[in-house]
């Protein structure tokens, strides 16, 4: 191949990748957070924070998405976190016949898209403790894996989650079936959000996840409900998990309001009960929150306590944090 030969085809490439470039639309947003953190209360790692008690987080996501001859859409993400990657996304709308999505490394799956459902105005109250049950969900939490959505009426969206044996898992408070062997476990689930009315929405989802090893399942239930009403949000929530192995059966009910003070301050307070079956004292949770805006800066505050700490009486943590986060 000559020396012209070459230089075509360089040129032909250049414009066939220019040409598809052209057709795909890109975007690259961030988030940087500065904290300080204060823990408190019983327990060995109160009273100090591992790195000290100033902070900073910070995070790019690159977004593409483009339309097919078909008219589907194809979008995909990628986020670092902290220099870490913490999500990859390719996500397939086809239009009335519904969106898949494949979510690698920490994504929302299935019954894991029930979230927030106690309003606040910053972080959820288990945030900072690491003894804390999560969205009171186990295994169901964050994983790699597939999810099938679809709107079916006006009212209802369906979300479908499925997570194969194998996959890796992620995740604050993902507890998986593999805790008992080195294999993770599958994950099958599906979550409903329903619109029953103006300003009151209902979730309902169900999961299994089939641990690796022969009587290792776990079947977790969640409802949950928020109507908001001019400035006041309320929300109600309440998750059963049935297991196979007696320290991951939890049944939790939880509550939270916020108040709009206008359209940038607000502010919250939530409470939930963790009831943990293979002990006689109640996990509780509580906390207040509160959040100011003011373009793309945000400073928000919350104050976190939880009682009786896996269910053990007197054994109590206490977690606040101040933070200033500006997204770009």
């Amino acid at each position: 191949m000559n020396k012209y030969t070459k230089a075509g085809l360089t040129a032909l490439a250049g414009s066939l990748v220019a040409v598809s470039a052209a057709q795909a639309e890109w975007s690259v947003s961030g988030a940087g957070k500065m904290s300080y953190t204060s823990k408190g209360g019983a327990g060995s790692d109160d009273d100090q924070v591992t790195g000290g008690r100033f902070g900073m987080d910070r995070s790019i996501t690159v977004n593409g998405s483009m339309e097919m001859d078909n008219g589907w859409a194809v979008s995909s993400s990628y986020t670092i976190d902290g220099g870490t990657e913490s999500n990859s996304n390719l996500k397939i709308d086809m239009g009335a016949m519904g969106a898949l999505e494949y979510n690698q490394v920490d994504g929302a799956l299935g019954i894991a898209k029930i979230d927030d459902t106690l309003p606040s105005a910053d972080e959820e109250i288990w945030n900072g403790f690491a003894s804390g049950l999560a969205n009171g969900r186990v295994g169901h939490s964050t994983a790699t894996g597939f999810n099938y959505s679809n709107t079916v009426s006006d009212m209802v969206t369906v979300n479908v989650g499925f997570v194969p044996q194998g996959s890796k898992a992620q995740g604050t408070g993902a507890v998986r079936g593999s805790a008992d062997t080195s294999t993770p476990s599958s994950e099958t689930s599906v979550a409903l959000t329903i619109a029953a009315m103006d300003g009151l929405t209902i979730y309902a989802g169900t999961g299994e996840k089939a641990g690796a090893t022969i009587g290792k399942n776990d079947d977790t239930q969640v409802l949950a409900a928020n109507y908001a009403y001019g400035p006041v949000t309320v929300g109600v929530t309440s998750t059963e998990i049935d297991s196979d192995t007696a320290s991951r059966q939890y049944d939790t009910t939880g509550y939270g309001i916020a108040y709009a003070i206008n359209e940038n301050l607000s502010v919250s307070y939530s409470e939930r009960t963790v009831d943990r079956g293979s002990v006689s004292v109640d996990e509780e949770q509580s906390g207040m929150a509160i959040g100011y805006s003011m373009g793309g800066m945000t400073v928000k505050a919350h104050a976190n306590k939880l009682d009786n700490s896996n269910g053990i009486a007197g054994v109590d943590h206490e977690h606040t944090e101040i933070a200033v986060s500006f997204a770009f």
